[in-house]
């Protein structure tokens, strides 16, 4: 934010415009349980140890992001090829699982192993700034909006802990760089067409490999 200001003093830049992106959810799954059993400064230290790990996948991709509340956090992947910035989307979901998984192994014993839902959307966004005044200052926040970002979190909110659900856009876009299993249309609150989704599937190999060492393999579900 500080940066596109200092570019733009008269916020030319800052106006929102329609860009293609793809948008990244992941929160924690039973963060509510969690957060029953565990003092707060316990679940606080615990969300930033696996979100501070997050981080470094998001940022090797070239996410954006773009908030976080308690247990979830919002990413942008923007690129000028939308094949690209899908696959980069897709890659740092799989980074994300990998490392929430050698956290959990790094704590075993201590705590229960956490498990994170992601969801992923791509298309067309109401991206750009939004500038909220009120008595006590200024505050601006970059974000992309729409029916893309929405049905992206709908897309974390329906997987089970541990795994990642791509739209069919999504799905489209990456191709055969990941292994994907379709799980056909599904029903996301407040969106009134069913959505055909994907689920991610996850291997050892695939979560520690660059994007462009993985085989290309796509598998439908019967």
């Amino acid at each position: 934010m500080r940066e596109l200001i200092e570019q733009s003093p008269e916020a030319p830049l800052l106006d929102k415009g329609e860009k293609d992106v793809s948008v990244l959810f992941a929160d924690i799954s039973g963060y509510t349980r969690l957060s029953a059993q565990l003092e707060f400064s316990e679940v606080n230290r615990l969300v930033e140890s696996y979100f501070s790990a997050f981080l470094d996948e998001i940022l090797k991709q070239g996410g954006d992001v773009n908030e976080t509340a308690g247990d979830g956090l919002m990413v942008i992947f923007q690129d000028p090829d939308p094949n690209r910035h899908a696959r980069a989307a897709t890659s740092a979901a799989l980074g994300i699982q990998r490392r929430a998984q050698e956290i959990s192994a790094q704590l075993q014993g201590r705590y229960e192993p956490i498990a994170i839902r992601v969801g992923i959307n791509s298309g067309i966004a109401s991206v750009g700034v939004t500038k909220i005044e009120g008595m006590a200052g200024t505050r601006w926040t970059y974000t992309a909006s729409g029916t893309t970002t929405n049905v992206a979190a709908r897309l974390a909110a329906l997987a089970e802990g541990g795994t990642v659900i791509l739209s069919e856009e999504t799905a489209r876009r990456i191709g055969d760089r990941f292994k994907t299993q379709e799980l056909g249309p599904q029903l996301l609150k407040n969106v009134p067409e069913p959505v055909r989704t994907y689920r991610l599937v996850i291997e050892e190999e695939d979560s520690e490999k660059p994007p462009a060492e993985r085989p290309g393999r796509k598998e439908v579900a019967r």
